[in-house]
């Protein structure tokens, strides 16, 4: 007769596969906690390596927007460190293969060729500054516990990216340019047995994950069951940002065209909680040119709207 905490796990992971045909359920939030508890000695089985967790959920500062320093920041599912080869693993989990964003990818990227010219000290340095400006001081100062800066890893000049997400996004996203310092794991990739009081639910959770890795959303739709014609979705200082930096290699989603963004407002660009983008070339889907807007113009559609 199976324990009681196995027929839990079974159950647990049971529903959770279940959400991910569910419109807007965001499955890493529920798979996220999970592995966090195994993520680290997952890690050193597969690399033959020893590797601790630094933190989850580890901050990192946003990029400036025209110049200007932000204090603001997006998070890294897991931060890691290989004490091994002396390297900081920064680990992202996906779990639909729609949802691989190159912008991140590039951003994740830019931090590994900061830390290799400069080392990881300046990690600390940004907390420290957007602790200072944030209302949630006390979250900000326990994640600087997690990273002291007398650590080995506090001036690191190693650090790889890792994605840990379905075998079908791997696929996709090598079709794009990826840098070698990019690692792609599957589910199917993790080790499926581990010792310690925890290997028989990680069996059932591991088996259950293998699943994502043959799952693929039916009539080609995302997980919201909507079909799919961008790259990513980003707040308006961000796709500004992005218009800068990539100019008409980038088109922005905007209903009713540059006409339609002439007439509206500041206030209401702000107040859009997200614009969709995507590349000019080879971008996702099919799109309906009177709805998209080349990043050049956008940008200065928007700035004739600030000198108003």
């Amino acid at each position: 007769m199976p324990e009681p905490r196995d027929v839990f796990i079974e159950k647990l992971m049971t529903y959770i596969m279940h959400l991910t045909m569910i419109p807007k359920v965001q499955v890493e939030r529920a798979i996220g906690p999970i592995l966090g508890l195994f993520i680290a000695e997952l890690l050193s089985i597969k690399w033959n390596k020893r590797v601790e967790m630094i933190c989850e959920e580890f901050p990192l500062r946003k990029a400036p927007v025209n110049g200007i320093l932000k204090y603001q920041s997006t998070n890294i599912d897991w931060l890691l460190y290989n004490v091994s080869d002396d390297q900081l693993v920064f680990l992202e989990l996906k779990t639909a293969y729609t949802s691989f964003d190159p912008v991140q990818e590039d951003t994740y990227c830019q931090l590994i060729i900061k830390i290799d010219n400069c080392g990881s000290s300046f990690l600390v340095k940004d907390l420290e500054e957007i602790m200072c400006r944030s209302l949630e001081r006390k979250k900000y100062e326990e994640v600087l516990k997690c990273f002291p800066k007398n650590s080995p890893y506090s001036n690191c000049r190693k650090a790889k990216v890792v994605y840990l997400a379905p075998s079908a996004m791997r696929r996709d996203a090598r079709r794009k340019l990826t840098g070698s310092e990019v690692e792609w794991l599957s589910f199917t990739d993790l080790p499926d047995k581990i010792t310690g009081e925890l290997a028989g639910e990680w069996e059932i959770i591991h088996r259950k994950l293998v699943e994502l890795d043959s799952k693929r959303p039916r009539n080609g739709t995302q997980d919201g069951g909507e079909r799919r014609n961008y790259g990513g979705t980003r707040g308006f200082e961000e796709v500004m940002g992005l218009c800068e930096e990539n100019g008409n290699t980038i088109v922005i989603g905007f209903d009713g065209g540059a006409g339609k963004l002439r007439t509206s407002t500041l206030d209401e660009l702000n107040k859009r909680q997200a614009f969709k983008w995507d590349f000019a070339e080879g971008g996702t889907g099919v799109k309906d040119t009177r709805n998209w807007i080349p990043g050049r113009k956008f940008l200065e559609i928007v700035k004739g709207l600030m000198d108003d």
